[in-house]
């Protein structure tokens, strides 16, 4: 639930042009993105708003500047983008990877070497509940089964 919730957000950040980017815009998805979530449908209010503050607190961090220009291919295990950074890129070089709280199998990788042609040179993965933001540069499909 709590993925889906990480994916609404992003996806109505990274829909808005780089140049309007803002922590406004962020938090305006996260705005949104509660409207649809019960409070009753969690174990308690008091897990809703922490796992909200955190969410929040996470994304402000480490996304909310994000001027990349992003190409989202995946929305189910986890938020997938791969990024450039100029609007003319046609293969981008960098794969990000945002989980809520759960690891993605090696498919991602594959994913972006299906869509694209190549594998990406670096991947970001954002672990939101681990407060983490892992950043590897890849020399092979190997690393990213070590990084996983």
């Amino acid at each position: 639930m709590w993925q889906s919730f990480l994916n609404d957000v992003l996806a109505y950040h990274y829909n808005i042009s780089p140049s309007h980017r803002s922590s406004l815009t962020l938090l305006k998805g996260i705005e949104r993105a509660t409207s649809s979530f019960s409070i009753a449908s969690f174990d308690s209010p008091v897990t809703y708003y922490k796992t909200i503050a955190q969410m929040t607190d996470y994304l402000l961090r480490f996304v909310a500047h994000d001027r990349s220009f992003v190409h989202i291919f995946d929305e189910r295990v986890a938020f997938i983008t791969a990024s450039c950074t100029s609007e003319t890129c046609v293969v981008p070089s960098c794969m990000n990877v945002f989980i809520f709280d759960c690891t993605p199998s090696l498919h991602v990788c594959r994913q972006f070497e299906e869509r694209f042609g190549q594998k990406p040179r670096a991947v970001r993965m954002y672990y939101v509940m681990k407060n983490r933001l892992f950043h590897v540069v890849l020399k092979n499909e190997a690393s990213f089964t070590h990084l996983l």
